[in-house]
């Protein structure tokens, strides 16, 4: 199967009097057709700057992002790449979702007479349609992470690029987002995701790259990062977050 995304030898330093500050240092990865590939690893390792600049709201200081074949960088607001930083911000909180949805259908390029209906497909997709009339300052924080995806779909995108899609949401609220991530999956959109939940990304990942201190630590499945944490109990495999938590230390920045 071929790599949908392609990022080559990313590296981002920041300039500070006569320090160097190095965010990322050669973080290189693929992402294939509906892959999920979860960014994993402590505050300040370098997830979503990662993020920001395949997102094109970021430039690297050296490296490639190639979707489809193509490099992007220096690209902002591509036609096949979704975007969603969740959060409360975002949204006229006075305008309806379906009114919001139409200002970021001009955004993304989509053809006004294809925007009704492109608006509804979105909304069906993330179990909104019933509130499209609602204005946005009513809605729930799972609503309102709900419509950050929804936003970040129009247009249809090939890839998928979410930070932190159920942070701070409940327990029943949180799974119907994940559902609807692995649903979009299965439809062959391809997303790259960052949490700290780590049965979030045990339930939904595919592929896992674990990053601390601006580099990959080690990519693999959660069966490779349990391996490599050398975790083990006598009755069970040991989970995703007991491995994670044998391997932080190394992670953190020094």
């Amino acid at each position: 199967m071929e790599n949908i995304l392609e990022v080559k030898h990313l590296k981002k330093i920041y300039h500070n009097k006569q320090e160097e500050f190095h965010a990322l240092d050669d973080i290189s990865f693929n992402i294939k057709k509906g892959q999920v590939v979860s960014l994993l690893g402590p505050n300040g390792a370098g997830k979503t700057t990662i993020v920001s600049i395949i997102g094109g709201y970021l430039l690297p200081t050296e490296g490639q992002v190639l979707l489809n074949g193509q490099n992007i960088i220096g690209t902002t607001h591509h036609p096949h790449i979704g975007v969603s930083f969740g959060g409360e911000l975002g949204f006229y909180h006075r305008a309806t979702a379906a009114q919001n949805l139409a200002f970021f259908a001009d955004l993304a390029r989509v053809p006004y007479r294809q925007q009704k209906t492109e608006i509804t497909r979105v909304l069906e997709i993330v179990n909104l349609s019933n509130v499209a009339k609602k204005k946005v300052g009513q809605f729930s924080k799972g609503m309102t992470q709900r419509l950050h995806i929804a936003r970040a779909l129009l247009g249809n995108p090939q890839l998928l690029l979410l930070d932190e899609p159920t942070s701070g949401l409940d327990v029943e609220i949180a799974k119907s987002i994940r559902d609807t991530i692995k649903n979009l999956a299965d439809l062959g959109i391809s997303i790259l995701l960052t949490s700290h939940t780590m049965s979030e990304v045990e339930a939904l990942a595919d592929q896992i790259i674990l990053i601390g201190a601006g580099r990959i630590f080690s990519t693999g499945t959660v069966a490779d990062i349990v391996k490599e944490s050398q975790v083990s109990h006598i009755d069970r495999p040991a989970t995703l977050e007991e491995s994670y938590l044998a391997l932080a230390p190394e992670l953190r920045r020094k």
